[in-house]
């Protein structure tokens, strides 16, 4: 006999799915309850996000004719709805990242400082732990301060236990952890998380020189449409100017440069006569 929450659980995700444009799978892994409760914060009103077994989201995805996303099911996976497009989507995810304590015998992704100035440890052999960890640490006025900004680790090498357990208690993260998208389904269509990753000031650049590029072969090649048209009768209006003027064929349009052109000749004619002719 099914147990009757998972029952429920399949039907509430798969009446969300129903009515969600974009639905998406997510790896959750190592991500600790508090960050994960501060990503649901970030993500409320823009998203939802479902944590349940594999399995029922499985089913939910099956139940709603969404199963091609099922594939994409492996590890420890939520299911993350939405009323965005997949690419605004992608970017949603990508922002929700949160800081978090470091981890002993974890690369450090920078160097990671101390900062001069006080600390919330009351003198004790707390001191000597911060020096053990290269600290620059004494007591001054009754309590314990960094003297001077201390590097206690540079970037790519290895946290030592210590070192993470004194930068958890001087409420130093250097971790950053999220969500990673896998998939995303839209309208029958399941889109990766390599093709969302997307820069949106690079592909509007693309768009306006692959833009430029097929007006110019449509311009040298003759070819009409919306955007060409204007283009070629500016063209072909000039053009038929330019031959009017010069065949000397007088309108309305070739008048001025046609009389302009006379009146110039005239004077230059008038400073090869000799003076006499002229009286």
């Amino acid at each position: 006999m099914v147990v009757k929450w998972k029952t429920e659980t399949v039907k509430r995700i798969a009446d969300k799915i129903s009515k969600s444009n974009s639905i998406g799978l997510v790896s959750i892994s190592g991500i600790p309850s508090k960050q994960f409760q501060q990503i649901r914060k970030i993500l409320r009103g823009k998203a939802d996000l479902y944590v349940t077994r594999n399995n029922l989201i499985k089913l939910a995805l099956e139940k709603t004719s969404k199963k091609e996303l099922a594939s994409y099911i492996s590890n420890s996976t939520g299911i993350i709805l939405s009323s965005l497009d997949p690419f605004k989507l992608k970017r949603l995810v990508d922002n929700c990242r949160i800081n978090a304590p470091a981890k002993p015998g974890s690369i450090s992704p920078f160097d990671i400082v101390v900062p001069a100035g006080d600390t919330p440890f009351a003198p004790g052999p707390i001191i000597g732990d911060l020096q053990k960890v290269g600290v620059k640490a004494q007591i001054q006025s009754g309590k314990i301060v960094v003297k001077e900004n201390s590097l206690v680790v540079k970037k790519g090498e290895k946290i030592s236990g210590d070192l993470a357990s004194i930068l958890a208690r001087l409420g130093i993260e250097p971790r950053e952890i999220g969500l990673n998208l896998k998939a995303v389904y839209e309208k029958g269509v399941v889109y990766l998380s390599d093709v969302l990753g997307i820069n949106d000031e690079d592909t509007r650049n693309k768009i306006r020189t692959a833009y430029q590029y097929s007006l110019n072969l449509a311009l040298n090649s003759g070819i009409y449409n919306k955007a060409s048209v204007p283009y070629l009768i500016q063209d072909a209006h000039n053009n038929a100017r330019n031959l009017a003027i010069n065949a000397e064929i007088m309108n309305k349009e070739t008048i001025d440069i046609l009389l302009a052109k006379a009146h110039g000749q005239m004077m230059t004619l008038k400073e090869k006569l000799p003076p006499e002719t002229l009286a």
